[in-house]
Parts: C-alpha cells; sequence; structure tokens
C-alpha cells in the first residue's frame, strides 16, 4: 500500500458533496442546495477547507478506474499525432457537419456548476475561516481550480460570461451576464493563478503533501494560460482569423511567463527526472512522484485498494490508439538536424539508432525483442508478444499503423487492474518550454534561454546510451525552410527557433494531451488536419518478420497457434494496406477518401472549429429571462 495516497489524506464527506455539489437544475446558475448543511455550520476550520477542495480534486483530475479498460494512452486522439485504431477520427471528419449548434454542451453546463462551486467556497470562508498558513493553502488550492475550471472553459468557448461571486436567482444581472472578451478571462484566470501562488506551500512542505496543488504547479499553470492566450492572440491576429481578438497581439501574456517561470527556475533549478538508461521513459512509470524531480501536480494511485488503482499496464498493449508519420517525422537526429524525409523511409529499428532518444522511449522498436519476453510484460495473448505488432487493418483493437506506444510501459505484471503507477498533470519541462517560446515569439531568446530551458531537458540523457545534441540557437537559424512543413504544425516564415521550438515541445509532450490545444492557439488547425492522410510505418518490415519461414520460430513463438502469422495485402480479402512509393502502412485503407495519398482525407472548417458551439438553451433562456443576447460563435447557426 503506498502510505503517501492523496485518498488516505481525503476525509470525501459523501453527504458535504451531495448537499453542496449535487441537485443542480438545467440552469447552470442555479443555486446549490443549502438545507441540509448550512455553510455558518461547516466553514470553521481550515480542515473543513480541505474537505471541501477535496471533492474538486475528485470531479476535476482525470480518474482511470482499475476495473475498465479506460486508461491515459487515448490523450492526443483527435489531433494528427494519434489515431484511433482504423476507426477515423469524428471530430476530424467536418465535410458534411452542418454547423448547427446544439441545444446543449455539457462543457458549458458543467463548467459554470463547477465555477459556482469555486465561488461557494470563497463567499463561505472568506472572513469566515481563521488565516492560519494551513487555510491559506487550502484556499490557494481552491484559487487554483477556478483558474482551472475558466480555462477548461477558454479553450472551448473563447469569450465567458466572468463571474466571480455566488450568484441568487435574484440577481439578474449577474445571473445573465453576457460574454466578455477572452482577453479579460484570461486576465481573470492569471489573477486567480496569482492568489493562488502566493497561498501555496512548495511541494513537499506544509499542507503541499503528495498529490496536492503546490506553489510549483500553480507557476507552471500560470506560463500554460499566458502562453496559450498569448499565442491564440498572436497567430489569430496576424492572420486575421475569425477568431482573432481586436487590437490585441497577445503579448501582454507572452511577457508574463519569463518573470513567472524565473522564480521557479530559481527554486526549482535544473532538477527533473534523470535516473536510468531510459529516463524519459520511465519517468512516466513511476509509483511514487512525490519523490520525482520535477513532477508537480499528479493522481497517487494505491493498489492495494481497488478503488484507487488503475490499468496503466495495459495502456502499451495493441489496443487501438495508433501514432501517425506526423510524429515519427518531426523526431531529429540524434545529432540534433532534421531528418531527410526525402529519402527511402527508414525502418524502425534504422530510426531507433538514428533518432533522439525519446523516440526510442516512445515507441516500441523490434530491435528490443519480443515484446512479451520483457520482464514484467508476460502478461497477454500471443499477438501481443512479437517484436512487431501483428496487423489486421479490417478489425479494430490493433496497432493500425504499425508504431506500438512505449512510452512509460509499466514493466510490473501485478499491476494488471490494480495498478499504482501514478498519473502526472503539471511537470517542469513544461514550464521551461513555455519560457522558451514566449521568447523566441517575442524575439529576446537567447543562447543562454535555450541552455536554461530545452537543454536542461535534453541533458536528462546525459551519461546514457543514447543522447541528442544540445540545441544550438546559431545552428537552427541555418536550418533549410524544408525543415519546417505547414502540414506537420510550423508556420512557414516564422523564425526557425521558433518552429523548433514547436518541434520540441511536441516531441516532449507526444500523447500527454497537449496536441489539440497546440495546433489550436498557432492558428495550424485547419492546416495541420485538412488534407491529412495519416500514415504508418514501412510495411514491407513487418511482411518480412511475419511472412519469412522461421522467423517467428526463432523468437520462440509456436508458428502453428499464432493468431496473425500472415498480412494478405491483396484483393477483395486484403488486412492491410499501404501507400504507392513511399509503402508507409495506411491504417485507413478501407476507406475511400483515405486510400491514396491524394485522397480528401481529414476535414475541419477553419472558420468555425477552432471553437465549439454556445448552447442554444443558454441563448434562449438570457432572452427570456433577462433581454440579454448571449452571442454564438463564429460559424455556428
Amino acid at each position: 500500500m503506498k502510505h503517501k495516497h492523496i485518498a488516505a489524506k481525503i476525509a470525501y464527506l459523501g453527504l458535504l458533496c451531495i448537499t453542496i455539489f449535487g441537485a443542480c437544475k438545467k440552469d447552470f446558475l442555479d443555486q446549490l442546495p443549502q438545507d441540509r448543511i448550512a455553510p455558518e455550520v461547516f466553514f470553521n476550520t481550515a480542515s473543513d477547507i480541505r474537505t471541501y477542495v477535496n471533492a474538486m480534486y475528485e470531479t476535476r483530475m482525470p480518474f482511470y478506474i482499475f476495473n475498465t479498460n479506460a486508461d491515459n494512452s487515448r490523450l492526443d486522439v483527435g489531433s494528427d499525432i494519434l489515431i484511433d485504431g482504423i476507426i477515423v477520427t469524428a471530430t476530424l471528419n467536418q465535410a458534411s457537419a452542418t454547423g448547427i449548434a446544439g441545444a446543449e454542451s455539457s462543457g458549458w453546463s458543467t463548467g459554470f456548476q463547477r465555477i459556482r462551486q469555486d465561488n461557494y467556497l470563497f463567499k463561505n470562508a472568506i472572513g469566515k475561516v481563521e488565516k492560519t498558513p494551513a487555510a491559506d493553502h487550502f484556499m490557494g488550492e481552491g484559487y487554483f481550480f477556478r483558474a482551472f475550471d475558466y480555462f477548461t472553459m477558454l479553450k472551448l468557448y473563447g469569450d465567458l460570461p466572468i463571474i466571480t461571486d455566488l450568484v441568487t436567482d435574484n440577481d439578474v444581472p449577474n445571473l445573465y451576464k453576457p460574454r466578455q472578451s477572452r482577453n479579460e478571462v484570461a486576465k481573470q484566470i492569471i489573477k486567480d493563478l496569482d492568489s493562488a501562488i502566493k497561498k501555496l506551500y512548495w511541494k513537499g512542505q506544509g499542507e503541499a503533501v503528495a498529490g496536492r496543488i503546490n506553489k510549483e504547479a500553480a507557476i507552471v499553470f500560470k506560463s500554460r494560460v499566458a502562453l496559450f492566450e498569448g499565442t491564440w492572440e498572436y497567430y489569430h491576429g496576424l492572420k486575421n482569423t475569425p477568431f482573432a481578438v481586436a487590437g490585441k497581439d497577445g503579448k501582454e501574456f507572452l511577457a508574463l511567463v519569463e518573470p513567472a517561470m524565473q522564480e521557479l527556475i530559481n527554486y526549482q533549478g535544473t532538477r527533473i527526472y534523470k535516473t536510468g538508461a531510459e529516463p524519459y521513459n520511465r519517468l512516466f512509470a513511476q509509483n511514487d512522484m512525490s519523490t520525482v524531480d520535477g513532477v508537480f501536480w499528479y493522481r497517487a494511485y494505491d493498489g492495494a485498494k481497488l478503488t484507487q488503482s488503475n490499468n496503466f499496464y495495459l495502456k502499451t498493449n495493441d489496443n487501438g490508439p495508433s501514432i501517425t508519420d506526423h510524429l515519427v517525422d518531426m523526431y531529429l537526429n540524434k545529432d540534433g538536424s532534421p531528418q531527410n524525409l526525402t529519402t527511402p523511409y527508414n525502418k524502425l529499428n534504422t530510426l531507433s539508432t538514428q533518432l533522439d532518444p525519446r523516440f526510442r522511449q516512445t515507441i516500441y522498436t523490434p530491435d528490443r525483442g519480443p515484446y512479451g519476453k520483457i520482464p514484467g510484460r508476460e502478461f497477454g495473448s500471443q499477438n501481443l508478444s512479437y517484436p512487431l505488432p501483428a496487423l489486421i487493418l479490417s478489425q479494430p483493437g490493433v496497432t493500425s499503423t504499425g508504431y506500438r506506444t512505449f512510452k512509460g510501459v509499466v514493466l510490473n505484471a501485478a499491476e494488471v487492474y490494480k495498478g499504482e503507477t501514478d498519473d502526472i498533470f503539471i511537470r517542469y519541462e513544461e514550464g521551461l518550454l513555455s519560457l522558451a517560446e514566449a521568447k523566441a515569439i517575442l524575439g529576446t531568446i537567447t543562447q543562454a534561454d535555450l541552455d536554461k530551458t530545452v537543454n536542461v531537458i535534453r541533458g536528462r540523457f546525459a551519461g546514457t546510451a543514447t543522447t541528442i545534441a544540445p540545441m544550438n540557437l546559431a545552428t537552427v537559424q541555418g536550418f533549410p525552410s524544408s525543415a519546417y512543413r505547414e502540414d506537420l504544425g510550423f508556420t512557414a516564415g516564422a523564425p526557425n527557433i521558433v518552429n523548433e521550438i514547436r518541434r520540441e515541445r511536441t516531441i516532449e509532450f507526444a500523447l500527454e494531451g497537449y496536441r489539440l490545444d497546440d495546433i489550436k492557439r498557432w492558428a495550424v488547425y485547419d492546416k495541420t488536419i485538412n488534407g491529412y492522410v495519416p500514415k504508418g510505418a514501412q510495411l514491407q518490415e513487418f511482411l518480412d518478420y511475419f511472412n519469412t519461414p522461421g522467423a517467428l520460430a526463432a523468437d520462440g513463438f509456436n508458428t502453428a497457434g499464432v493468431i496473425f502469422p500472415l498480412l494478405n495485402t491483396s484483393g477483395s480479402n486484403a488486412n492491410v494496406g499501404a501507400f504507392t512509393g513511399s509503402g508507409r502502412i495506411n491504417p485507413y485503407f478501407k476507406s475511400a477518401q483515405f486510400q491514396n495519398a491524394t485522397a480528401a482525407g481529414f476535414y475541419i472548417n477553419p472558420g468555425r472549429d477552432y471553437l465549439t458551439f454556445v448552447p442554444v438553451s443558454q441563448i434562449q433562456v438570457y432572452k427570456a429571462n433577462a433581454n440579454v443576447t448571449l452571442t454564438q460563435n463564429p460559424g455556428w447557426n
């Protein structure tokens, strides 16, 4: 049992949660029930605030339950770097979408219910609970969560009503506030994060125990918000998209990143996880993140408690989410230079020795040997045991591109369905790359800045068998323009260093759920998605292995019992396809719009799909109850 599990510290009061967090009516600003536990009875001590905030952790933090197939392997599905097996991602397939807004939106209703929960805390605890260091810390957590909740909604909707008071049904002006500019929403989020940073303890000090929010997490999150809004305003303004903010270029937010991160750098220095031969891979497979340098916010799991354990052991099996060529083609060579993508595509073992070590530590390569023979990976059916994933692309539940996920693989079969591998939400590396990106856009970045950000991250590999050269500003500026394809998320004509830091960010945070937000804030969502036909690894590598007599037997498999020994590539019974010329696997070969490299591919509406719709029911309620116009987002009707 993990003594540090957050759940062991949380006294989750079911009655309180039902009272304060439940029984919400359809209107997102309806009053919370107050007839069971009166706030004047409950909010009296720091412990009361902690109990209230504990419920926020449970609803805001992603939670993967031990006895389901849900895990954190699908976070980048819906972007260009990860597809959902052979299922065409619906959100990226919008060619026939009408743009008719829905009556309801769970993001809107849930978001404002949560903001009301945040405001309930401030209304009833401020000025009442004795101001102690512990109470201050828990209030800091509350400010963090209100910032978190508003940022979640900002990414979905842009402009929003800003509500920071506990609103009653009779307070019509505040109950039906019109949407305010996303610029003002972002400023409110930053204001809450500044309050949080002032109140929170550093990790491991005071009340900032395992799994709880700490000062470091709030600083990195501030850098995330400032970079997101700054780049959104900057790039959408430059391109004059429908999502630009009139009169704003984002630089006021970009300028906030450096002072915030400098405070953290002064405290944290160069301390990130550097343990073992493959530190990047192992970072995501730790059972106790409380001792891991640079991991600031995470969910702690306890394998001894089934309701608090996970099945992360299974996330690296051949279960559907599949890495695409858009990620693989972005990796640099170990000497820090871009790949030559005009030459014949290399096999996985060649890429394993040629590329940035994060490639090999993210994607399983056959030079490791049979997957199921790695100590701790013996669990599973035989088709999960080969050095290469077995491909039947006419059926779901396969690694359809041939790129088997390996990042953070759990090497302990005892964790199947009762895992205690912790789940990282915020880490130091994000803040470092936010600083580098903000300074690159502002045109103030120096080699010293790269050395304290990008090169600290690359430096984790020093002393291991595989390294990557430090980023050198002068060298990067000499890279050819062909290294920055727009379909990979780069901006043509932007300074090389800006694009190169985008590459670094994509590689460092691959499969962690950052990619979709990034390509939207860079205003390249449509450039990256429209016309994209995903590709995989070189099919011949798979044919050579599975169809060569004796190859399976040489790896210790009884070929008579092998489930998928052959790959049928021709005729109506073909179960795998490849693109003519490149020979790369075509995961969607059964679909007409993806059958060749010039097919229609994915499509999103560049004038609509950067934001989702405001629910029509709320627009109607605003007009009927207060004669206030709640505006709709661009492209929706």
